[in-house]
């Protein structure tokens, strides 16, 4: 017996030891997410991008050969001959051209650093969802099995004061009438707990384990000003649409650019040899330049144009801060609403309860009905499903604010970060 103890004590142990945790599943999503993968790998493809543009600013060299053997039948003779060149180029003047795609460049990879952290914010979040709603489908799952208890033993207990006479048989069927729909209720929400797992494991890639409650270790914002004015400063979406202001307005650059002379440096050494005249070498030294005179107005047109898409992505950029400081006040509001939510929600549980309570020693008193009980049994199930309810949205409109202001991130949740290959 001794033994058998220790082992149950051992077991329940490790199982507690197996439970998951939201930041464990947090930490795994960051590592392992596919979308995060393939945007950790395009990436690093937009940062290659930068050192070919500015491979185009220095020199290159070039080599190029060719070579030829003949016969002349008629004079039974050998022609032969073979030449080849080493090539230098090297760019002198372009109306800084390609100092602006390097730039471009490095911003299109700034860009891409955001739109990545953005995608994080967006897949922790869809994550805390997912994990959220299993543990209120496990709530919902645990009410409906009470429930279901005690409407069994409300149903035996009538069934045998019908057998004493002091109930009628009315009162039996509306007992197994409550039984019955109670049940169903519990296969609707066995189900829905289903549904919600099989997200998390599309999520997550791994089934729901004993999850435990989540405890909220981050601070948000004291006011909603505070939480505006720290997103006009660092939120990604904002940045994003700041670089890409800056994008356009290099674009300018690169239209005026069409303007400028072109001059290219170039040095060739070359050797070759002619069965006819024998070795040669030689050096060359050429200056390349050209310059735009008439283009019909498309320069013109070019640069007209891309004065008016900078205009554009300057009240673009606009739009994108309000639409943060829009979504940030829709989040605190959210907060707000849950908090008062919640107290609504447990003084109507402690009513329900009380009430439930006192109908049931009416019913022995015979001032209530069977169907009473049933109702009152029925408003406290929904009083408590609803408070379940009310919790999880609470704890993930903090979450969501968080994501509003661009901090959802695992520091922030005082998470270790993982390391990413």
């Amino acid at each position: 017996n001794i033994w058998l103890i220790i082992l149950i004590f051992l077991f329940s142990l490790s199982s507690n030891l197996r439970a998951d945790s939201l930041d464990e599943i947090l930490k795994l999503t960051f590592s392992s997410n596919k979308q995060l993968l393939l945007s950790r790998i395009k990436l690093q493809a937009s940062k290659s991008a930068i050192d070919i543009s500015k491979a185009a600013l220095g020199l290159s060299f070039s080599a190029s050969f060719n070579g030829s053997k003949g016969w002349n039948i008629n004079e039974s003779s050998n022609s032969d001959s073979y030449s080849s060149s080493l090539i230098g180029n090297y760019n002198l003047l372009d109306g800084n051209l390609s100092k602006s795609k390097v730039l471009i460049d490095e911003a299109l990879y700034k860009i891409a650093k955001f739109q990545l952290y953005e995608l994080e914010q967006k897949v922790l979040l869809d994550t805390i969802n997912a994990y959220l709603n299993v543990l209120r489908d496990q709530k919902f799952v645990e009410l409906s099995n009470n429930n279901v208890a005690v409407l069994e033993r409300q149903f035996l207990e009538i069934s045998d004061r019908f057998k004493l006479g002091e109930v009628t048989r009315t009162d039996v069927s509306q007992a197994e009438s409550a039984l019955a729909a109670a049940k169903a209720n519990l296969t609707a929400k066995n189900g829905s707990l289903k549904i919600s797992s099989e997200m998390f494991l599309s999520l997550v890639g791994i089934k729901p384990f004993k999850l435990k409650n989540i405890i909220s270790n981050f601070k948000l914002p004291k006011t909603i000003e505070i939480a505006k004015q720290n997103s006009l400063k660092k939120h990604s979406k904002i940045m994003v649409a700041d670089i890409e202001e800056l994008i356009a307005r290099i674009r300018i650059d690169i239209a005026k650019s069409q303007k400028s002379p072109l001059i290219n440096f170039k040095s060739i050494f070359s050797n070759g040899y002619s069965s006819s005249s024998g070795n040669n070498n030689s050096v060359t030294f050429r200056l390349e330049g050209s310059l735009p005179i008439f283009s019909s107005g498309k320069i013109e047109n070019e640069i007209s144009q891309a004065k008016i898409n900078y205009k554009a992505q300057k009240e673009s950029s606009l739009l994108v801060k309000r639409l943060v400081e829009q979504d940030i006040a829709l989040a605190w509001s959210n907060v707000l609403v849950s908090k008062a939510s919640i107290e609504a929600r447990k003084r109507q549980v402690e009513a329900s309860s009380l009430a439930y309570d006192g109908v049931l020693v009416e019913e022995k008193l015979g001032t209530r009905t069977t169907l009473d009980v049933i109702n009152a049994e029925q408003s406290l199930l929904d009083a408590r499903t609803q408070l379940a309810s009310a919790e999880r949205e609470l704890v993930y409109a903090k979450f969501s604010l968080l994501a509003a202001t661009g901090e959802l991130n695992l520091k922030k949740l005082n998470i270790a970060v993982p390391k990413i290959n």
